[in-house]
């Protein structure tokens, strides 16, 4: 009995310092509430692993394809293609103060962007599962993660537009330094509309179902591949409800001098980015407690 407890004493370091070290190495993990607060100082404090997540998502997407700039282009400018074809054998007058096809394609470009890292989002806690499951981490970080490494995509997407721009004559004016605050604002949207299905597909399929059908149809009834002119007027305060269509609008005015500001669809479409993070914040904290439960 007493060799024992010799060994215990002497294995036993100074309690100061094992007081010390204590404090030092261990994160405390407080149970989810109910509240909308977001957490910034936790984020930051795991912002490498934001990084290196940010990285291992571009390298998956990039890494193995040669033509990866082709591969991020292609798709908006032969859609663009189409629909300029369209426009010029129909000769409708499709109310676009500046060139359709730089019109369309500046449309096409922040669209896909927004459906790509939107489809992620509501996906990444299944794809992040094993990652999840094993080490604690803030679990919204898995959710913040595709907004930012899409933006790569769009990045490269983006500049046969500017090609295309001083192509055809068309130029920014001083709303340019606006451009930021736009994108900024269509990444928040991403992560809201993430947050509330990819948090309400972990009980069920079908809101992922539901999502695809969503940002499917959106294109058609977002002011990607026309004008709001052609919608009637009384159809107008209907369609402008999408808050991706103040978003697309004040991005195409951030770009080109001849394209309004479009204050009203803007402002309401900040107000309801707001409301949708809010709202997703809401139903991801209501289910945080349970995420590894239920992948």
């Amino acid at each position: 009995m007493s060799f024992t407890r010799g060994i215990v004493l002497d294995f036993l370091p100074n309690h100061s310092q094992t007081k010390n070290s204590f404090h030092e190495q261990v994160t405390v993990i407080r149970p989810p509430t109910n509240s909308l607060r977001f957490n910034f100082s936790e984020i930051y404090q795991y912002r490498h692993l934001i990084w290196n997540l940010v990285r291992r998502d571009i390298k998956v997407q990039f890494n193995q394809m040669y033509l990866g700039i082709f591969w991020a282009t292609v798709r908006p400018l032969l859609m663009m293609s189409i629909f300029a074809l369209f426009k010029t054998f129909s000769g409708a007058n499709l109310h676009v103060p500046i060139p359709y096809s730089v019109y369309v394609y500046s449309g096409l470009i922040l669209w896909f962007y927004f459906v790509e890292a939107t489809t992620l989002t509501a996906r990444s806690l299944e794809k992040n599962a094993s990652l999840i499951t094993k080490v604690y981490f803030p679990r919204i970080i898995t959710m913040i993660v595709p907004g930012l490494a899409s933006l790569y995509g769009f990045s490269i997407a983006i500049l046969p537009l500017v090609l295309m721009m001083f192509w055809q004559g068309v130029y920014p004016n001083w709303r340019l330094i606006a451009l930021p605050v736009v994108i900024l604002q269509c990444m928040f949207l991403v992560l809201a509309v993430g947050l509330i299905f990819g948090s309400l597909s972990l009980d069920s399929k079908d809101f992922d179902r539901l999502l695809n059908q969503i940002l499917y149809l959106g294109l058609y009834v977002s002011p990607v591949i026309f004008a709001p002119g052609l919608i009637p007027e009384a159809g107008r305060p209907i369609y402008f409800l999408n808050p991706m269509a103040g978003i697309l609008l004040a991005f195409r005015s951030t770009l080109f001098a001849d394209f309004p500001f479009p204050f009203w669809q803007w402002l309401y479409s900040v107000l309801a980015t707001i409301l949708f993070l809010a709202l997703g914040l809401l139903i991801y904290h209501k289910v945080e407690a349970f995420i590894a439960d239920k992948l």
